[in-house]
């Protein structure tokens, strides 16, 4: 019997979170818990599913759809969709999974699938996934709507190793937080303090770099959706009892991820060094409960002649922790009407030139 694409189901999330550990390129995006932490957001989460005859799952899509006027709405799977590559048929299940949740949107008026799979270190290549998309019906994105580049770091022993292969910076700032009397605390349950702490050090950091961060609501169900399965990381460095620096790191299997960091840069805390004692104290935690990789989720490589220049100083940060640098293949669309496409297209092209 020919594999079947259905909507998925509350039942099938264990599943699902299995499916998405098992794929090399899976990561929290994708997991259930991502879409339960939009609930009640103008994002709705929708997902879909390949099943083979027996039950097994060969493929899965999660959608944010969000409405974009005049009944007409834009769905987003990001970093999906995710599909088994290896296997005889795969291309198939990959193909029948976006047949569907396109069939699906274009009964509801969406006006684009927009979608940007992840690569995986030492499998398929950004070019290669580009390829499969274009066949498909997808196009080239105007814009990305994640980093396209990234460095995925081996915690090794999480001790000495894991130290020798950070840059002398890294070892020695680290060090000097020490000294400083910083200390580090992590909170695995997503405790509604450490997310007030780690919310207002965000806010700070989106004012000075004028970026728009992600809502004390939003922090706090992500936190919950992934804390059920023991996946969630508030880190959070501390001086004289003061949060200065942090991040959110949510886990799925053996792979964790740096999804939000953030960092107080008040003159007097110029020589604390609280983001590096951050980092330093979560690659020990992760590594001692098991987890072998930290994706440090966007960084700019020093010879990347289209890297964003804003990005060089957090990227500057993240790369003294080592890693081996990873491209992914980008955002792509699949335009579901083309008429509206077109104006929202235009739309988008002048907001960005009116710095809007």
């Amino acid at each position: 019997m020919p594999d079947v694409a259905r909507e998925a189901q509350p039942e099938d999330r264990e599943r699902w979170d299995s499916f998405v550990v098992s794929r090399p390129e899976g990561d929290p995006l994708q997991a259930w818990a991502w879409g339960e932490a939009h609930a009640g957001s103008p994002e709705r989460p929708i997902r879909w599913l390949v099943e083979s005859a027996d039950a097994r799952l060969r493929a899965v899509m999660q959608l944010l759809a969000r409405p974009a006027g005049f009944g007409r709405g834009v769905a987003y799977s990001p970093h999906g969709p995710l599909w088994d590559r290896e296997a005889a048929g795969g291309e198939a299940a990959a193909a029948a999974v976006i047949r569907a949740s396109r069939e699906s949107l274009s009964r509801n008026g969406a006006i684009v699938l927009k979608c940007d799979p992840r690569s995986a270190l030492d499998a398929d290549s950004s070019g290669r996934i580009a390829t499969k998309l274009e066949a498909l019906g997808f196009r080239r994105a105007r814009y990305d709507l994640q980093a396209p580049t990234t460095r995925i770091v081996d915690l090794l022993d999480g001790g000495d190793q894991l130290l020798a292969s950070w840059h002398a910076d890294a070892r020695r700032l680290s060090r000097r937080a020490e000294r400083e009397a910083v200390t580090v605390e992590i909170d695995r349950r997503g405790s509604a303090p450490a997310i007030d702490d780690f919310h207002a050090i965000l806010e700070a950091t989106a004012e000075r770099g004028d970026f728009r961060a992600r809502s004390r609501s939003f922090l706090q169900r992500a936190a919950d959706a992934f804390a059920k399965s023991s996946g969630w990381y508030t880190v959070l460095a501390r001086h004289d009892g003061r949060a200065i620096a942090g991040m959110a790191l949510p886990r799925i299997g053996d792979r964790a991820y740096y999804l939000y960091g953030a960092s107080l840069k008040t003159p007097e805390l110029k020589h604390k060094y609280g983001a590096y004692a951050a980092m330093a104290a979560a690659m020990r935690a992760l590594a001692a409960d098991g987890v072998r990789t930290l994706d440090m989720w966007g960084v700019v490589e020093p010879d990347d002649p289209n890297a964003d220049p804003t990005w060089q100083g957090f990227s500057g940060f993240k790369r003294t922790f080592g890693g081996r640098p990873l491209r992914h293949p980008g955002t792509f669309d699949l335009v579901l009407d083309p008429f509206w496409y077109r104006v929202r297209d235009l739309r988008e092209t002048l907001r960005a030139r009116l710095g809007r």
